[in-house]
């Protein structure tokens, strides 16, 4: 996916306009449409309360670029909605084949993915669906623990596919890692805990997150590393993308683009952002690619950082993603005033 406005000799930055809480009109058509052949946008991403008949045209309205980039643009993401197919609050895989599918087959456009929740039963409906030619699209993770288990479903699913002889190109899939939720909830267990260590702590969790993300998939789909993946892309396979959201305020300050865009807005990055940022995302130009050396080491030490404090990262994203969370009923900080000083000096 690119953005005509963000090339540079470095890459692109793909725009995917987010339209979950937004009305598609007749008028936001003709933009949809307009956007689209003049690259100011890559994909979209529609609610769960948009119509089928309005979910075909925003298809249509995208088809064109789909065709003329072989479909690596002009994507739609479908979203499930809340009822009457899903009866329940948390489907089980099983439910959520049923509910893809049949959205799928309602709106039945060459162009369309459907959104799975980033949980283990997203992960597992995820290998179904693919195994049955139909490409996903999970919203929203916040670990790269969770991205590696998606690319594992994934990476079976194109072998089992490649192996039948079927076209692996029409299967490329897609993983939302979101930002701005993670440190909004480890910030405020920072606060809760106090202090000046823990204050120097706060803003790290999401950057870092998405991060390890990007070195697994580096490591995961590099056919130069990878020998499972160098097969599968000889044979046409796209890898499973990451696509940035939940990305926070967009505009720039005092010029320079600030927060997660600027961070992860390297080359060939894409990042959802609601209609409302588009102008102020477009002002985004690829920056270098930030090494990922180290990047392991660092997140060690932030976690144990956190530990400290009684914060416990995986529990934090469980509850983001949707899974059940058990603390044993400790309490969100747990760590005396003397002890802090142990915990001085954060993540560079």
């Amino acid at each position: 996916m690119s953005s005509v406005r963000g090339r540079s000799a470095a890459g692109t930055v793909a725009l995917w306009l987010d339209l979950q809480d937004s009305v598609v009109e007749r008028r936001r058509l003709r933009q949809l449409s307009a956007m689209s052949a003049t690259g100011r946008i890559a994909g979209a991403r529609l609610g769960p309360r948009t119509a089928v008949a309005t979910a075909r045209q925003v298809c249509d309205a995208l088809r064109p670029l789909h065709d003329r980039t072989g479909g690596r643009q002009g994507t739609v993401v479908l979203t499930l909605p809340s009822s009457p197919v899903l009866a329940s609050p948390a489907p089980d895989a099983a439910e959520l084949v049923r509910g893809a599918a049949s959205l799928a087959d309602r709106v039945d456009r060459p162009n369309q993915v459907v959104a799975l929740p980033a949980n283990g039963a997203g992960v597992s409906a995820m290998e179904v669906l693919l195994g049955r030619g139909l490409s996903v699209h999970l919203a929203t993770c916040f670990s790269a623990r969770r991205y590696e288990q998606a690319a594992a479903a994934y990476l079976a699913s194109l072998t089992r596919a490649h192996a039948d002889g079927r076209d692996l190109a029409p299967l490329a899939s897609t993983v939302a890692f979101g930002l701005r939720p993670l440190d909004v909830r480890i910030d405020a267990l920072l606060d809760q805990a106090g202090g000046e260590e823990a204050k120097a702590l706060r803003g790290t969790a999401a950057l870092l997150a998405a991060r390890l993300a990007q070195r697994a998939s580096a490591r995961l789909f590099d056919p130069r590393t990878s020998p499972s993946w160098e097969a599968l892309a000889a044979a046409g396979a796209r890898p499973l993308r990451l696509v940035w959201t939940e990305l926070g305020d967009l505009a720039p300050v005092g010029g320079a683009q600030a927060g997660y865009a600027a961070e992860l807005g390297a080359a060939d990055t894409t990042l959802a952002v609601p209609a409302q940022a588009l102008d102020a995302a477009e002002g985004l130009r690829p920056g270098p690619a930030r090494s990922d050396q180290g990047v392991g080491a660092q997140a060690d030490h932030f976690e144990a950082c956190l530990r400290w404090f009684g914060i416990r990262t995986e529990e934090v994203v469980r509850e983001l993603e949707g899974e059940p969370v058990d603390t044993g009923g400790r309490p969100a900080s747990a760590v005396s005033s003397r002890n802090r000083s142990l915990v001085a000096g954060g993540v560079s």
